[in-house]
């Protein structure tokens, strides 16, 4: 009886789980090698693009701390009215939101919040930001901290129903 099991196991199942190890060891195979190799031949031709052609991966963030007002609309209308701006794709527009009043308890969060989205500036290739605020000036003090020494940001002020480019934030003189 042993025997007639063992031999089925290795005629029929033995052949039947090699094939099945090897199909599921080929996603695996697969995912490692994007991840491996994959991921440097994209930032490769990230830095190579960024490199060739300077000044043209703009991005867009959009601090909106003021509670009862959403800019983030203003902005969108503003930004598709503008040739240099209509074109920045979604995945490089960057949004830190709150519906309330901004308190120092607050400030951890925001200034966390304020370095993931600063990194994902960063990560987006972005070698210039428009930035658009609204709410308190520390905030804007502390994102000007955070971002002096990272991409050229300008600096847009919402004056007369229309946002103004004041200009950049560093001024290289």
């Amino acid at each position: 009886m042993w025997q007639t099991i063992s031999h089925f196991v290795m005629t029929w199942l033995d052949p039947i789980g090699v094939v099945i190890g090897l199909l599921v060891a080929l996603p695996v195979i697969w995912t490692w090698w994007e991840v491996v190799f994959g991921e440097k031949r994209q930032r490769r031709r990230w830095f190579d693009e960024v490199r060739k052609k300077p000044g043209s991966r703009p991005a867009i963030l959009i601090v909106d701390l003021l509670p009862g007002k959403d800019i983030v609309n203003s902005v969108e209308r503003f930004r598709t009215s503008q040739p240099g701006l209509r074109n920045i794709p979604s995945c490089r527009i960057f949004e830190i939101r709150r519906n309330r009043s901004i308190s120092p308890r607050d400030m951890v969060d925001l200034h966390q919040e304020l370095r993931r989205v600063a990194g994902g500036i960063l990560a987006s290739g972005a070698d210039r930001l428009h930035y658009f605020h609204a709410g308190p000036a520390v905030v804007a003090a502390i994102v000007g901290a955070e971002l002096a020494n990272g991409v050229q940001v300008f600096v847009y002020h919402h004056q007369d129903g229309i946002y103004r480019n004041l200009g950049p934030l560093h001024h290289r003189l």
